[in-house]
């Protein structure tokens, strides 16, 4: 059992490391760059290829999905009972403990501990996590939200592409199957180097706050995952994958928020540390538990 459970981790934590200790030891890192080249090409490369996959079950997958976005709305609204009862800093905590690293993160874990399967359920999370993040964390930490910047968010136009050719019956052109497929093998690698290059460049602050709200935000996260799981009756892979996106730490793009808007930037950078290293903890247990 610990080989198997190594085998999940590691390919994760070594490349998380490897981004984390080039930064630290005083190599430049274009995080702007690589976060960019992700957005704009892999993700929405990522997202085709997984949403294709997932093809033949687009009844199933829309049902996860729906699952998937549910959950999402669960934890926003008791994030927010939480920080308005306990009197922290709204919107940046709001935006904090309702996301979670689906991504960089979740992505990687699904598909090593699930196989290719459970990466493209991990894919169709990734969409409902990250249009939540561009509207209506969008909206909270800046209090206005564009429709028509809807259009920009480029992994949309990635989920469009694969519906179009599902729908139609179509298989795509091998040109565009093996470019978008090379595309999206280099995405998940550079996510894990990012993910660590991000974590190098924050501090944490507020250490025994920080790291209680921390251990709270993962097991309200999983205990939304398996609660939602149950009451849509999802099973098996589908299950695993809904419990395992909902327990990851805080997402980095909530501290780009925060930063940008001034919503507490230095608490949430503590929170998306804190949690990143929680998780890397919890993961191995949740294993066990999900198997």
């Amino acid at each position: 059992m610990f080989i198997e459970l190594f085998n999940v981790i590691s390919p994760v934590l070594f490349l998380a490391l490897a981004g984390y200790m080039w930064v630290r030891l005083g190599y430049d890192f274009p995080t702007d760059f690589v976060t960019r080249l992700n957005m704009n090409f892999g993700a929405p490369c990522l997202v085709f290829v997984g949403i294709l996959d997932l093809g033949q079950n687009l009844g199933s997958m829309s049902y996860f999905m729906l699952a998937s976005a549910s959950a999402i709305a669960i934890m926003l609204a008791l994030s927010a009972l939480f920080v308005f009862t306990a009197g922290l800093p709204t919107r940046g905590y709001i935006i904090s403990l309702s996301s979670s690293n689906c991504g960089n993160m979740g992505i990687p874990l699904c598909l090593f501990a699930f196989g290719q399967p459970g990466m493209s359920l991990a894919i169709a999370y990734f969409a409902i996590g990250t249009l939540y993040q561009f509207t209506v964390a969008l909206y909270i930490s800046h209090g206005n939200m564009n429709l028509v910047s809807l259009f920009r968010i480029t992994f949309l136009w990635g989920i469009a592409a694969a519906l179009f050719f599902i729908l139609n019956n179509i298989d795509p052109p091998t040109w565009i199957m093996n470019t978008t497929e090379l595309l999206a093998g280099v995405t998940i690698p550079l996510m894990l180097l990012t993910l660590g290059a991000s974590l190098a460049t924050l501090k944490v602050i507020k250490f025994k706050k920080i790291i209680s709200i921390g251990i709270l935000k993962i097991a309200l996260g999983m205990g939304v995952g398996i609660a939602t799981a149950s009451y849509f009756g999802l099973e098996g892979i589908e299950r695993n994958v809904l419990i395992m996106q909902m327990s990851m730490p805080v997402a980095v793009f909530s501290y780009l928020l925060a930063s940008k808007y001034n919503r507490n930037p230095d608490e949430v950078a503590s929170l998306i540390f804190t949690t990143t290293i929680i998780t890397f903890l919890t993961v191995p247990l949740m294993l066990v538990f999900l198997f």
